[in-house]
């Protein structure tokens, strides 16, 4: 009796301690540079860390894969009682601090006869998804993933997001810099020939988001959502309709301080009803209280209201928001605390 008392004893303590709320709450946000250190993984009101995996780094040579980097990061937060979710970046932009963002696609995969586009303001190469050849060498990679993370607890979900967010490419930092370069992507041929039409993307990535149910069956999947065209053509609804049919969760990569208030009315009915089958994640914009972001509690006020399941916060913004350490600061954690509020009432309401 007296080891039963201890056990619940110790599951309150991980209840109150903010680590039992491992099928809602908030990620920090591990870009490029921004590892965390120990006080910040201990911060209470996260769940764990968001890592993101880019194919050259993985796979620099076709067949011969290095896990070593997700695996540590994976084990440093488990070893604290906290999860990881992964993501996988198809198409990045060359504007990114990281270096492997002007290539993340392995050489290889271009000597096997895929073609690509290649915008040379970011002197960024960015993958053709409706090309044969890499549409296979990515699905035998994502058929690795799924058997060398499948088994892993430690997990919540992996992000597996064809396109840029279900876009051709990072229209956040190479359209708006480059608007001209849209006439260049769409002459790019396949190397079957085919060139760029929104009828040929619809196509590309429900059969990606199809063939992915079924290559990673072993962990969740996650697929962030925008408009999901180059001209403008709405996707959205049959993108995350597709996913949430799969029993993905889905979510949008933007989210601030008065979004899904005014406005959005479409995505916002969307989400609402996707929010009865499956799980919601949203990444916020930029750093609280930078750009058009507003401040955190604004932006832990949207997620309330959008029924966010995971929130990925910004580095800086976890570690504002983490007691002791430099940048600390009051008004961060207690917007943090308001948001672990709002995901624990979820896990009750199960």
């Amino acid at each position: 009796m007296k080891y039963l008392i201890l056990s619940v004893l110790l599951l309150s303590c991980c209840v109150s301690s903010g680590m039992a709320s491992q099928g809602a709450g908030m990620l920090y946000f591990a870009s490029y540079g921004k590892e965390a250190t120990q006080e910040v993984i201990d911060n209470p009101y996260i769940i764990g860390g968001l890592y993101t995996l880019i194919w050259s780094e993985v796979e620099p040579e076709k067949g011969k894969y290095d896990w070593s980097a997700a695996d540590a990061f994976i084990e440093r937060w488990a070893r604290s009682g906290k999860k990881t979710a992964l993501r996988i970046i198809w198409s990045t932009s060359g504007y990114w601090n990281n270096p492997a963002a002007r290539r993340p696609t392995p050489e290889w995969v271009w000597d096997e006869g895929a073609r690509y586009a290649y915008h040379e303001g970011s002197d960024t190469q960015i993958p053709l998804f409706w090309d044969p050849v890499y549409r296979s060498c990515a699905m035998e990679l994502l058929c690795e993933i799924n058997s060398h993370f499948g088994a892993n607890k430690d997990i919540l979900f992996i992000d597996v997001t064809p396109g840029a967010e279900t876009n051709p490419y990072r229209f956040g930092t190479i359209h708006r810099r480059d608007p001209d370069y849209k006439a260049v992507y769409e002459a790019t041929k396949a190397s079957d020939g085919r060139t760029y039409t929104d009828e040929l993307w619809r196509e590309t990535v429900l059969d990606w988001i199809n063939r992915t149910a079924e290559i990673v069956s072993d962990l969740p999947c996650l697929v962030t959502l925008n408009v999901g065209s180059l001209k403008g053509t709405n996707y959205f609804p049959d993108f995350g309709q597709c996913a949430v049919d799969h029993g993905m969760y889905v979510g949008q990569n933007g989210i601030k301080e008065g979004s899904y208030e005014k406005g959005d009315n479409e995505r916002k009915e969307l989400f609402e009803r996707w929010a009865k089958t499956t799980k919601l994640f949203f990444e916020m914009v930029h750093a609280a209280e930078t750009a058009n972001t507003g401040t955190l509690q604004g932006v832990m006020d949207a997620a309330r209201r959008i029924h966010c399941s995971y929130l990925n916060v910004y580095a800086v913004d976890v570690m504002k928001s983490t007691p002791g350490h430099q940048t600390y600061d009051s008004r961060w954690e207690q917007a943090m605390k308001s948001g672990d509020m709002y995901f624990r009432s979820l896990e009750e309401k199960k």
